[in-house]
């Protein structure tokens, strides 16, 4: 029996989903299905605009779509950015390409077979049947064109000084690339950790954020350990401004059980009449559409659709610090972890330190994605300064790509002296929050004991 916000009592009934094959789905009925059973090889064919859909096997995966073994679906090429496709496929390399070509006429394959086309663009031949660009020119990063090629040995630079040396530094990126403070070409400043585009250069975000918009502390779009999100006004991708993390007995807060990130939220509010959403109290009257079911005790034990259940409160998918956690609700309770794991009872459990991402059960879980200063090898997340199976790590490095094989990692950003990347209390300029400190009692010690000394020289001096 559930209890709702006016007091009445209603039934709550658990509904088989429609679909036998489907292990989590939205509702019941057609096309609700958001996971698919592990068993019988089926893959999650989701509806247009929807995070929902049905369970199909190979059979049923056919025309302008294509598996995806990894994440066990069955998507669209387009969603892939193929243009044109008759059928595509996923590639050894993970690339999504085209793999026939008879539609309207556009039978010749685009570049790096991206798409299907009737001829090739300016500065491109026919090879085969793939357009190919020619000498001296190398396709865009859309695949649709073909650039001047760069003599940089650097890859994806434009231009460079000391082009082809040893002491090479990029100085400006291809179309769709943006230089790294150590001269790299990345196709997105995210994936540096505390950088955002400007110009095509990847710039440092404020020393208050962990990732950001613009430049200026109140464009956050996310924030270190120990900090949450108050975001200025209700579009998140405007981001916002870093506050303390909840603190009991302060701003209204009774409990702060909830650790996201690194940061505590507010578990249960002082005041029995308001409620947890998206880590801070509101009022009984604004979180009609939030909490579904109160605890008269400051918490919540079941959210509205569009939220999911977390330590006392209700978090949206779409905004921080939720996204962290969940990309997908259903029924009030999270139904996709953010790091791809499956919830258990709404609870989503944690990847090993370093991953993103990961896959398998608890004591033997195996990595697909790291944060920002970690780098993937074999199936698990090491540090960029560190080495790993012929891949060596770069001293100072906070943020890299590993090599294709073996050697060493390519490292976008460094930091001088060597700290953890990951320590919260990590400045922009490199020291920590414990070594400004101590340099901080150092000089207030050295400014007393000038200061003493010259009192003392100066009564000694009227004495004599």
């Amino acid at each position: 029996v559930e209890t709702t916000a006016s007091g009445s009592t209603s039934s709550k009934v658990c509904t088989a989903c429609g679909d036998e094959n489907c292990d989590v789905c939205a509702a019941s009925g057609a096309n609700k299905c958001s996971k698919c059973k592990t068993t019988g090889k089926m893959y999650l064919k989701k509806e247009p605009d929807s995070d929902t859909g049905t369970c199909v096997n190979k059979a049923g995966c056919t025309g302008t779509n294509y598996i995806d073994e990894e994440a066990k679906t069955c998507s669209a090429c387009a969603s892939a950015g193929t243009t044109d496709c008759t059928t595509c496929e996923k590639g050894a390399d993970g690339a999504v390409i085209c793999k026939t070509c008879t539609t309207d006429g556009k039978t010749i394959f685009g570049l790096n077979k991206k798409s299907c086309v009737t001829e090739c663009p300016d500065n491109a031949s026919e090879k085969s049947g793939v357009c190919t660009c020619n000498d001296g020119f190398t396709p865009s990063i859309d695949s649709s064109t073909c650039v001047a090629a760069s003599s940089c040995r650097t890859p994806h630079c434009q231009t460079c000084t000391g082009e082809g040396q040893e002491n090479e530094a990029c100085t400006a990126c291809a179309t769709g690339y943006y230089l790294t403070p150590t001269g790299q070409c990345v196709d997105s400043c995210e994936k540096l950790g505390g950088y955002y585009a400007d110009n095509n250069v990847c710039q440092p975000c404020s020393p208050e954020c962990a990732s950001c918009t613009a430049a200026g502390a109140d464009k956050c779009l996310s924030c270190p350990a120990g900090k949450a999100l108050k975001y200025t006004d209700d579009t998140p991708a405007n981001g916002g401004s870093c506050v303390d993390e909840c603190k009991v007995n302060t701003g209204g807060y009774a409990d702060c059980g909830a650790t996201i990130g690194g940061s505590r939220y507010c578990s249960r509010c002082s005041t029995s009449s308001e409620y947890p959403v998206n880590g801070v109290c509101k009022a009984s009257t604004a979180r009609a559409n939030e909490c579904k079911t109160p605890d008269n005790k400051g918490g919540c034990t079941t959210c509205a659709s569009g939220y999911f259940l977390l330590d006392g409160g209700c978090y949206e998918t779409s905004r921080q610090p939720g996204s962290q956690v969940c990309t997908t609700d259903s029924n009030g309770q999270c139904s996709q972890c953010a790091n791809t794991l499956s919830p258990s009872n709404g609870v989503c459990p944690a990847c090993p330190a370093g991953c993103s991402k990961c896959s398998g059960s608890s004591g033997s879980q195996t990595c697909s994605a790291c944060l920002a200063g970690y780098y993937l090898s074999t199936d698990k997340c090491v540090k960029c300064s560190e080495n790993s199976n012929g891949i060596q790590g770069v001293p100072n490095c906070v943020s890299c790509a590993p090599p294709a094989s073996s050697g060493p990692v390519t490292c976008y950003v460094t930091q001088t002296p060597t700290v953890d990347p990951t320590d919260p209390s990590t400045n922009k300029s490199g020291f920590s929050s414990g070594a400004i400190a101590g340099i901080s009692v150092a000089v207030i010690a050295v400014v007393g004991g000038l200061v003493g000394f010259l009192c003392w020289w100066f009564v000694c001096y009227r004495k004599a």
